[in-house]
């Protein structure tokens, strides 16, 4: 009897030891406890990445009279997204420093394809982009009749009106998602008085308010389309950024890369390391045309900022300046390992 109680004492403390040793490990992955076959925590919960790109501008008629306000658009349909907080929206100026850098400006307007391409280069999941069809602000004059000393009252009308397209294009697949489009008209009549046909009383112009509020029904009309796509965005297979990280230090079985978030990297994502072992440079530009690589290892993230990633190394070996690319495996769960 003793040494079935003794035994089972023994089981007991052995169970209790493992678990307390797991349940870290168990919690650092995510993993409910009382869900054994559990996986890490799914991106699905995180919000999606978006990028907005510079609209066109092609209107009709005297649309170009108002060319330079037509710029504020993109900005608001920004303002818009982050107000709603579906998407998270990526900074304006990555977007311009990756348009540079690829020179996609030269190639002309942005289809499907360009808008995929450049959102893997962003690390983004979706790219927006679109054109603005109408951007006009039409004025009409009425004058009534003559009065005493000359003196006439007429009335300015005004009317702004904006129509506008967007498209929504998967990063993974370059499938358009959404083609939304949006129209806004606004209006104000203003009374003057006018002395023997010269304008003598006030001349307000509200041309830019008119234009801003005909510009922000048009972008809530087409916000309502965006939004209303992100659970078909969640079905689609998650992006995978199309970024170059270097290796910038190796400590024992941690690695760090040069490149963070803001490049589209996430934590549990799984990263194959290459050694150049030789550049080949051009011999009339001495630009580097081609690197010769061999593969050095694979690194799981495990913590990533905007700027850097930390990450864990899988297999093989690796040393700073080694490069860096997203692989599309999933690393399993190490629930055993006990650092």
């Amino acid at each position: 009897m003793r040494t079935k109680l003794a035994l089972s004492c023994l089981v007991l403390s052995a169970s209790i030891a493992l678990s307390s040793a797991i349940a870290p490990n168990v919690a650092r992955l995510g993993i409910s406890s009382t869900a054994g076959t559990a996986y890490a925590q799914s991106t699905n919960s995180e919000r999606f990445r978006v990028a907005v790109l510079d609209f066109d501008f092609s209107p009709t008629d005297s649309g170009f009279l108002w060319a330079g306000r037509a710029g504020g658009v993109n900005e608001l349909l920004v303002n818009k997204l982050v107000q709603d907080g579906t998407y998270s929206v990526i900074e304006r100026s990555r977007i311009d420093a990756i348009l540079a850098e690829q020179d996609f400006g030269a190639s002309g307007r942005v289809d499907a394809s360009t808008a995929a391409e450049i959102g893997r280069i962003l690390g983004v999941d979706a790219v927006i982009f679109g054109t603005v069809t109408e951007f006009t602000v039409d004025r009409q004059t009425s004058r009534g009749s003559v009065g005493f000393f000359g003196v006439t009252a007429g009335t300015d009308a005004e009317e702004a009106n904006v129509r506008l397209n967007a498209r929504m294009v998967s990063t993974s697949t370059a499938e358009i998602l959404a083609v939304a489009e949006g129209m806004g008209a606004a209006d104000q009549s203003d009374s003057s008085v006018f002395i023997l046909g010269t304008g003598g009383g006030t001349d307000t112009d509200n041309t830019d308010r008119l234009l801003s509020a005909a510009s922000e029904q048009a972008i809530d009309q087409v916000l309502v389309e965006l939004v209303g796509v992100s659970e078909r965005l969640a079905a689609l297979p998650a992006a995978l950024p199309d970024v170059e990280a270097i290796v910038a230090d190796v400590f024992g079985s941690e690695v760090v890369f040069n490149k963070g978030a803001s490049d589209g990297l996430q934590a549990g994502m799984v990263l194959t390391v290459e050694t150049v072992v030789r550049e080949v440079t051009d011999p009339e530009t001495g630009d580097v045309i081609r690197r010769v690589t061999q593969p050095s290892g694979r690194v799981e993230l495990t913590d990533v900022d905007e700027q850097s990633s930390l990450g864990r190394i899988m297999s093989g070996s690796m040393e700073v300046g080694d490069v860096a690319t997203v692989s599309d495996e999933e690393a399993p769960p190490n629930l055993l390992d006990l650092e």
